[in-house]
């Protein structure tokens, strides 16, 4: 077990943090440490801005999030599968769609336009910080419902049950049901907080800079010296946030229920009046999906005065369907593969780092480390790794499959990069809970490493493996800070393509590729929730 560890442990450093060391190297440049005043006034305007969006986002999306958890996982109304299904659809559709359905709601010929909200003459969609933390926030609560609604289903019915005796359905969800998953809602916070100070998507469409932005401007200008000294002002800030995560994380860890599952499923808690319970679930969902039908509402749009036309929406469709629809499937195949192996790789952690305290806090601190920097930092630093890895191995496997392409390999590395840390994050609860009994029962049996974990963990926790790697998918399909530095020609991502041309305007075009996704998106969790129902029924 030791073995396979240390196995792990080097693999973990090969990976994982050998790309996240190379920004080190900035700190040596001259350039770094030629400051000036507007060096100075720049980067502490760009701290200020990171911290208000971050602030921002997630004061709307934790409170709204976990009050949609409630409403969806522990209490019953007749749409609340309807409901679930939506949550899980938001949950595949990337950051840039949003940004074009909203921009096709509120923009210069949107559906609803708000003079208001608009920038220039040049630019007419809607900028600023306002926008930039609402469309962060939309984005968030789905996720936000999903990790505190996966906690929601952990909590003991015992505990519940005794409570309501005593008190009322609310005051049980208050003095009972939500201090058992603070350590879920702190888990959620730490997910909107380093997903949205990562994230460029928004930021570069709203025209606010963060430091993140900022690094990925510097690094497509060219500016070596203005990149190395935003690089040094991030150290200070990513150490302490990676030291306030670390912490955060050991305080989730202790306020994780017992190692014991509950026996019994809890019973739901009647909250409120039976009619009022979907309504405002259907409603917070609605005010998610209402942007969305903006885009099949630009698709058709035509002539003058404006008016929707179907033919003219098919046209549109058919086209980049038959333009685009090759690198659709492929940016959908690529993430779900994807999903699966870092969700498996977040097992195999997980399982490593339960009886190990040097591999566990060595795992967290590494992958904490991936998890607090910068999408677009992240693909940087991949991609100078890349590009010594092709010096050493010219005109070799490795320039072929790491640069030149057409290659999905660097996509999925600097995907599992991003992702793997919240998967880890997602599975080592559920993990920690398998009961001790299974585990000593098949080691007293002769199973081995290999054999406990075939045979003892994966049937103990396929279910949220499965769930894992779903989520994981969703959050490879996303992911654009990152990947833009690192694909390779032939083989780039169709979310890319849709982040590109949303800074041309919603047109016909950009809400037919979007749609397309959607519609994709649409059949796919179709599936999942298929396959879902038809394992319960089985079970």
């Amino acid at each position: 077990m030791n073995a396979l560890r240390l196995i792990y442990a080097a693999g973990l450093l090969l990976f994982i943090a050998l790309p996240l060391l190379l920004p080190l190297r900035e700190l040596i440049q001259p350039g770094a440490w030629s400051w000036t005043e507007d060096d100075i006034a720049r980067l502490r305007g760009l701290s200020w801005n990171t911290l208000q969006l971050c602030a921002g986002t997630i004061t709307i999306a934790l409170p709204i999030g976990t009050a949609l958890a409630v409403l969806m996982f522990r209490t019953s109304f007749l749409a609340r599968r309807v409901c679930l299904f939506l949550n899980a659809l938001l949950l595949f559709v990337p950051l840039p769609v949003i940004v074009s359905s909203w921009q096709g709601m509120f923009g210069a010929d949107g559906w609803l336009p708000l003079e208001w909200l608009r920038g220039s003459d040049v630019r007419p969609w809607t900028t600023g910080m306002g926008p930039a933390i609402w469309i962060h926030a939309v984005s968030a609560i789905p996720w936000a419902a999903f990790i505190v609604g996966q906690g929601l289903a952990w909590v003991e019915p015992e505990l519940e049950e005794h409570a309501g005796q005593l008190a009322g359905p609310w005051r049980t969800l208050a003095l009972v049901t939500l201090p058992r998953v603070r350590a879920s809602i702190m888990a959620a916070a730490l997910f909107v907080v380093l997903q949205t100070a990562g994230e460029i998507s928004v930021t570069d469409m709203m025209l606010v800079s963060t430091l993140a932005e900022e690094t990925h401007t510097q690094f497509t200008a060219g500016d070596n010296a203005a990149l190395a000294r935003t690089m040094l002002i991030f150290m200070p800030m990513l150490l302490a946030v990676w030291a306030a995560v670390m912490v955060a994380i050991w305080r989730i860890e202790g306020g994780l229920p017992s190692l014991t599952p509950p026996t019994r499923e809890a019973r739901p808690l009647e909250l409120g009046t039976s009619w009022l319970r979907p309504i405002v679930a259907i409603v917070l969902l609605a005010v998610l999906c209402a942007p969305l039908v903006s885009l099949i509402w630009k698709l058709g749009l035509t002539g003058q005065p404006r008016h929707w036309e179907l033919g003219v929406a098919e046209h549109y469709l058919r086209a980049e369907a038959t333009l685009l629809g090759r690198d659709l499937i492929f940016t959908l195949i690529i993430a779900l593969l994807t999903g699966i192996f870092v969700a498996t790789q977040a097992l195999i952690v997980g399982w490593l780092a339960r009886d190990s305290v040097w591999f566990r806090w060595f795992a967290f601190g590494v992958l904490t480390w991936a998890w607090v920097m910068p999408g677009p930092i992240v693909g940087i630093d991949l991609h100078e790794l890349i590009m010594q890895i092709v010096r050493v191995f010219p005109d070799g496997v490795a320039d072929a499959v790491l640069y030149r392409g057409p290659s999905p390999v660097p996509l999925m590395w600097v995907q599992t990069i991003r992702v793997l840390p919240i998967a880890v994050v997602f599975l080592w609860p559920v993990v920690r809970m398998i009961p001790r009994e299974l585990i000593e029962e098949a080691r007293l049996a002769g199973a081995g490493p290999i054999g406990m974990l075939l045979h003892v963990v994966a049937p103990s926790t396929w279910r949220a493996v499965a769930i894992t790697a779903i989520a994981a998918g969703a959050l490879c399909l996303a992911e654009v800070g990152a990947t833009t530095r690192v694909e390779t020609p032939g083989w780039e991502s169709f979310t890319k393509l849709i982040f590109d041309r949303m800074h041309y305007g919603v047109d016909q075009n950009l809400a037919a590729v979007s749609v397309l996704m959607l519609a994709s998106l649409l059949v796919l969790t179709a599936i999942v929730a298929a396959i879902g129902w038809i394992a319960r029924l089985r079970a």
